[in-house]
């Protein structure tokens, strides 16, 4: 409803609303009109049809009957085409006929009927019902006083009236009100309306969005989940590629990491007499990078298999102008072979202890040295490091062409390369720094390089320094021994004897202090003199833990599946699994345990696998050697060893086939075999086995610490999409 004030004070609403209620009237007065002429012609008839006259003829009635039925017709014609006049003829008539009924009839109640005129004729002509009361009133007296033959009771008809009048004046009034509010509540029904009808037309638009929400959602869930298979199949392409990469880098590496070993470790084997210096520093060089190209293959394969975004540190105290040193001697023979370009090196006396993975930094450093070499054709390449703030500044300087400002941007970019032709002088693949940003960032410290074009580079990075472990030089001219500064970390004890486990452990539990137990008896002793954090016990799936080992350990006893080398020996029923390169300490500890063993006969299609462990172990052992799954079986059967050493992947008839020929041969089936390996089949060890994590706690815990340690695991769970069946 619209508020009075409101209207007051818009003079446009406050006329379109009398506008509006004039309206309104007209057209009520107008339908009272046809009503009320409808209801006097029927009444004019009737007067006349029964009344009962005392004469033959009442001119008197008569007359009467005319005049109103006159009256009646006129309104009903002057009605359509001039509706005022008619309603004014209608209402002034209706009192003269009344006050013509009282002239010509003597009965005292007929001016009593003017209160009904007063009721309709305020409804027809506004403020009419106080002069159709005075005329009456007027008529009344003034018949009254000229005819003797009427009488009538001047109090009550005087009262009735007025009561009439203001009762018609209330009524009139309310009506205007009523008619008013009608007004007003049919704007507000029609503004509803238009509101509504809006509404509903946004409401439609938002249906018809919601429902192109809807579906774009359903096309991009139905993506998500294509992505998503597309991903694990991208992940199990991945794993193969890892597996099959493995055995192609691990195969040959172990020939030269194992024939290096033994050239450095054991010359004697070659010759009485000491080798050359050189030759045994050449020597040294082979078997260093041996092992950093096989450290840094196994956290690939690693990253590979078990699908981490980023990497793990391996921190210690490191002395950075040893791993300089070393880093520098690494690639000296790059520089050695070329007179143009020298190597030099500035190292800051008296660096602090930094914790760092030294393999990480140490491939930073010879991504960069070999960057600079290549890029440097004549001049000198220039290695610094020193302390700056709470850092260790590292750079390393060339003489090259430089780089232009495009390219430094980008230049950290996986794959990019600053020569795109396809005539480039320098070799890579575009990976080198993208590697050693990422390597310097998981040590917290940042990369950058200045170039100008044709006045050469300088890369940079800092490595942070713990203030907490820097040694002040005033008090102490060298650093503290490691074990010194080394921070206390909890403490875990690992239940495992395979050594490949208890390095990817370690690796990737770096802020916890691992230590190996390989005996399950001796784990009480351990738990004792460590007090350790948990117990990590790792057991085949479907096997239980011993449980005398553990009946006493007041600690957390973590269950965990992690594939091991013992599993597969204990799947083919062999001794042992050793993964190349051969840990050939790993298999002396074997052998010792098999005091009979003399004749051993190693089959291993790689001629080279064959020569080293022969080399190894001719001194102690009769070595036979076969190339072939077929011949090491025809050898077995025509001269039967005491020890076969198998290699498991092999064209034609591989590990597998030889050992399932050797069970069905009883002559052959006691016979112990070591196993040895390029790839750890771990997935399809899990495949066979599954997978188990279990926890078990001997001491009670309070549920405020179950709840905390639900918090911690819950929190490294991830969600498994369902599977989304595509429609053809």
């Amino acid at each position: 409803m619209v508020d009075s004030t409101t209207a007051r004070a818009n003079p446009t609403l406050d006329s379109l609303r009398l506008e509006n209620l004039h309206t309104n009237l007209e057209d009520l007065r107008k339908q009272l009109t046809l009503r009320l002429v409808l209801l006097l012609l029927p009444t004019a008839q009737l007067i006349i049809l029964f009344y009962d006259s005392p004469v033959a003829f009442p001119v008197g009635m008569v007359f009467f009957w005319f005049s109103l039925t006159m009256l009646g017709l006129t309104v009903l014609w002057l009605r359509s085409e001039h509706h005022t006049l008619a309603r004014h003829l209608l209402v002034w008539g209706s009192i003269a006929a009344i006050i013509l009924a009282m002239w010509l009839f003597p009965h005292s109640w007929i001016p009593y009927a003017g209160i009904v005129l007063v009721f309709s004729n305020s409804l027809m002509v506004q403020w009419s019902e106080f002069g159709t009361a005075v005329l009456i009133f007027l008529a009344a007296i003034l018949i009254n006083n000229l005819s003797p033959g009427h009488n009538y009771d001047w109090g009550s008809l005087l009262g009735l009236l007025i009561l009439a009048v203001a009762i018609a004046a209330l009524a009139v009034r309310t009506l205007y009100t009523t008619l008013d509010w009608v007004w007003q509540m049919h704007e507000q029904s029609k503004e509803l309306l238009i509101t509504t009808q809006n509404q509903q037309v946004e409401l439609h638009s938002l249906i018809k969005s919601l429902r192109i929400v809807n579906d774009i959602r359903e096309r991009t869930e139905q993506e998500l989940m294509l992505a998503h298979k597309e991903t694990q199949k991208a992940r199990q392409l991945k794993e193969q590629f890892a597996a099959n990469i493995s055995h192609e880098l691990r195969t040959p590496l172990s020939i030269i990491l194992g024939f290096s070993e033994v050239m450095y470790l054991s010359p004697e084997l070659y010759d009485p007499e000491p080798l050359p210096p050189t030759l045994m520093r050449d020597v040294s060089q082979i078997y260093r990078n041996s092992r950093h190209l096989l450290d840094m293959i196994d956290d690939i394969l690693d990253l590979s298999r078990f699908e981490m975004v980023g990497f793990t540190l391996k921190k210690e105290p490191t002395n950075i102008a040893n791993l300089i040193s070393e880093a520098t001697t690494i690639v000296g023979n790059l520089f050695e072979k070329s007179e143009e370009v020298n190597l030099v090196v500035n190292i800051a006396p008296n660096l602090p202890l930094i914790d760092t993975d030294q393999t990480r930094i140490r491939q930073v450093l010879l991504n960069l040295l070999n960057n600079a070499q290549r890029f440097t054709e004549v001049g000198s390449v220039t290695l610094t490091a020193q302390h700056v703030d709470n850092d260790i500044l590292i750079s390393v300087q060339d003489t090259g062409p430089g780089i232009s400002e495009e390219d430094a941007t980008a230049i950290f970019t996986e794959f990019y390369q600053v020569d795109h032709s396809l005539s480039r002088s320098h070799g890579g693949a575009g990976l080198g720094l993208a590697i050693c940003q990422r390597f310097v960032k998981a040590h917290d410290g940042r990369i950058w390089v200045e170039s100008e074009k044709g006045h050469g580079s300088t890369f940079s990075f800092t490595l942070p320094i713990d203030l907490s472990k820097v040694t002040h030089t005033t008090l102490h001219r060298s650093p503290l021994p490691a074990s010194e500064v080394k921070p206390i970390q909890p403490c875990l004890l690992l239940v495992e004897s395979d050594q490949q486990v208890s390095s990817l452990v370690t690796r990737h539990l770096d802020t916890f202090d691992v230590v190996i137990v390989e005996k399950p008896a001796a784990l009480a002793d351990m738990a004792e003199l460590h007090h350790p954090l948990a117990v990590l016990y790792n057991v085949q799936p479907g096997q239980q833990v011993d449980t005398e080992a553990i009946a006493h350990i007041t600690a957390p006893v973590i269950e965990c599946s992690l594939p091991s080398q013992a599993w597969m020996a204990s799947s083919l029923g062999a001794v042992a699994s050793l993964t190349k390169p051969i840990n050939f300490d790993k298999l002396t500890e074997h052998l010792a345990q098999l005091p009979s063993v003399q004749e051993i006969l190693v089959i291993d299609d790689n001629p080279g696998v064959c020569q080293l462990v022969k080399r190894r172990l001719e001194r102690d052992y009769h070595i036979h050697i076969a190339y072939k799954g077929r011949t090491g079986l025809h050898t077995m059967q025509q001269q039967r060893p005491d020890l076969i050493i198998l290699d498991l992947m092999m064209p034609e008839m591989d590990g597998f086939a030889v050992i399932d020929a050797m069970q069905t041969d009883p002559d052959l089936a006691e016979i112990p075999v070591i196993l040895l390996t390029a790839t750890t089949y771990i997935e399809d060890t899990l495949a066979q086995y599954g997978n188990q994590v279990k926890i078990v706690q001997t001491t009670p815990w309070h549920p405020a610490e179950t709840l905390a340690f639900l918090k911690s695991v819950l929190a490294g769970l991830r969600p498994t999409p369902k599977e989304f069946k595509v429609a053809a």
